[in-house]
C-alpha cells in the first residue's frame, strides 16, 4: 500500500514537472517573439504560459492534498513538498518576466538583445537539467548530482552575462528611467536560473539524506 502511494505521488510530481517544462517552453517562445518584434505572437505565447502555469498549480495542489492526507512518511512528505514548491517557482518566474515585459512594453535596444538571448538560451539548458535531475531523483539517484552540478555551472554563466548586460546598459546613452527599466528586465530574466539553483541545492540535500 505504501509503495502504491509512493508511486502515485511520484507520478503527480512528474506531471507537475511536465507542466512547468511546458510553461517554460511557452515562455521561451514568447520572449523570442518579443525580441523579434512580433508583439502579438509574444502575447499569444504569454497566454499559453499563464495557462500552463495555472495547470501546474492545480497539480501541485493535488500533490499537497495527498501529502497532507498522509501519503508517504513524514520526512518524505517534507522533502517532496519543498522540492515541488521550488520547481513551481520556475514557472512563476517565467510568468513574472513576461508580465514585466508585456505590461510595460519594454523598448529593448539592439545592443542589449544579444545579452537577453544568451540568458534565455542558457536558461533553456538549465530547464533541461532540472528535468533530468528531478527524474533521476526517482529513477536513478546516483545520476542526480551530475545534473545539479550542471545547473550550478549554467547559473554561474547566467550571472556572468547578467553582469555584462548591466555594465553595457549603464554605459549607454539612455535616460536613467529607461536604464532602470532595462535593469529591472535583466533582474527578472535571471530569476529562473536563480530559482533553479535553489532547487538544485534542495535536491542535493534530499539525495544526501537518502544516502544516510
Amino acid at each position: 500500500m505504501l509503495w502504491k502511494k509512493q508511486k502515485r505521488i511520484e507520478d503527480m510530481v512528474l506531471k507537475h514537472l511536465e507542466k512547468v517544462e511546458e510553461c517554460l517552453g511557452h515562455y521561451q517562445e514568447a520572449l523570442s517573439a518579443y525580441l523579434d518584434g512580433n508583439i502579438d505572437k509574444a502575447e499569444e505565447f504569454a497566454l499559453a504560459t499563464h495557462a500552463s502555469e495555472g495547470q501546474a498549480d492545480d497539480v501541485r495542489r493535488e500533490v499537497e492534498a495527498a501529502l497532507i492526507g498522509g501519503a508517504l512518511l513524514a520526512s518524505s512528505r517534507r522533502d517532496t513538498l519543498e522540492v515541488i514548491e521550488q520547481v513551481d517557482k520556475l514557472a512563476n518566474a517565467g510568468e513574472g518576466t513576461l508580465d514585466y515585459l508585456l505590461l510595460q512594453q519594454v523598448n529593448i535596444p539592439e545592443d542589449v538583445k544579444p545579452f537577453i538571448r544568451d540568458i534565455a538560451a542558457t536558461t533553456a539548458t538549465i530547464a533541461t537539467e532540472v528535468n533530468l535531475a528531478m527524474r533521476s531523483l526517482f529513477e536513478d539517484m546516483n545520476a542526480t548530482t551530475e545534473h545539479t552540478k550542471q545547473i550550478e555551472i549554467k547559473e554561474s554563466e547566467v550571472d556572468r552575462v547578467e553582469r555584462n548586460a548591466v555594465k553595457t546598459i549603464f554605459k549607454m546613452d539612455l535616460d536613467l528611467a529607461w536604464k532602470l527599466q532595462l535593469y529591472g528586465l535583466i533582474e527578472e530574466l535571471v530569476e529562473i536560473s536563480d530559482r533553479a539553483e535553489d532547487l538544485s541545492d534542495r535536491i542535493d540535500m534530499v539525495v544526501a539524506q537518502r544516502r544516510l
